[in-house]
């Protein structure tokens, strides 16, 4: 009996049932085809009300937001961060702690590190001065993307009562203006047709205009949620509308859940049709006289 309980004591423990002090942790998000994936183990302050400035966490230290290996910072695609250019790769993200100025972000190329072997200062890391904001106590720490826009969002560290936010900004897949040379020949007022639920028709009027170099639509009588919005090209003759939010900022493109395909007669635009994304038309209009 002594025997087998000491063989069963020696037995590897399968990693799947190991149990940590600062369990593993991740964020993702997209953002226009940019991923940005945060991966970090999540130490909990464990009734200490004091972390930074403490033997937990000195001022000076050059630390990595997480525990056990080093948090790392992964992108798809190069982005900004804080307006520091950020190649395509995978860094080991580490912070410089001040008591009474900016802490410095550093990301460095090297991603597979010890969280208690920072990386010597190198050409090759990315050196980002960060804000940091005072925030309501966090037990755990936590990495999020508190803010989303169309062109990039926020990511932000946050622990004790400390939040270190990082302004992303991704490279657009598309371009939403267009020049008043190119905008000219769909420009004017179509009489545009539609079918409600129950097959009638319904008639409305469909104004396209060019406004801070920018192509709109906007029908009349209005639409409660489009309003007047952009009409953004993805092709020769084919456009996705760009909503604006209520400051008058894209925050989403309906593509390729609606698409609008303008037809030319003799080389000038007669007329257009709006499909959704089963190809099934939604409505068609013709340019007014």
């Amino acid at each position: 009996m002594r025997i087998t309980l000491i063989a069963l004591l020696a037995m590897p423990v399968p990693l799947a049932a190991q149990i940590r002090a600062s369990e593993a942790g991740m964020i993702s998000q997209t953002i226009d085809g940019t991923t940005i994936t945060v991966d970090y183990s999540r130490p909990r302050a464990r009734g200490r009300e004091s972390l930074f400035g403490t033997k937990y966490v000195r001022w000076g230290e050059t630390w990595t937001p997480g525990a056990n290996w080093a948090t790392t910072i992964q992108v798809n695609k190069p982005d900004t961060m804080a307006g520091h250019p950020v190649a395509t790769g995978k860094y080991s993200v580490w912070m410089v702690v001040r008591q009474d100025s900016n802490w410095t972000v550093v990301l460095d190329p090297k991603s597979h590190l010890f969280h208690m072997n920072p990386p010597d200062s190198a050409g090759s890391q990315i050196r980002i001065p960060v804000r940091v904001q005072s925030a309501p106590f966090t037990d755990v720490l936590t990495w999020s993307m508190p803010e989303v826009r169309m062109d990039g969002g926020v990511l932000a560290m946050q622990w004790e009562r400390v939040k270190v936010p990082l302004d992303i900004t991704v490279q657009p897949s598309l371009v939403t203006t267009l020049p008043a040379g190119d905008a000219a020949p769909y420009i004017g007022q179509y009489s545009f047709s539609e079918k409600d639920s129950a097959g009638k028709e319904r008639l409305s009027l469909f104004t396209i205009t060019h406004e801070d170099g920018t192509l709109k639509g906007q029908w009349t009588p209005d639409d409660p949620y489009m309003k007047k919005f952009a009409l953004i090209r993805i092709g020769a003759d084919t456009f996705a509308p760009g909503v604006y939010d209520e400051k008058g900022v894209l925050y989403e493109i309906l593509k390729p859940d609606l698409v609008v395909e303008f037809k030319r007669e003799n080389g000038k635009v007669r007329s257009f049709t709006i499909r959704d994304m089963e190809d099934e038309l939604w409505g068609t209009g013709t340019r007014k006289p």
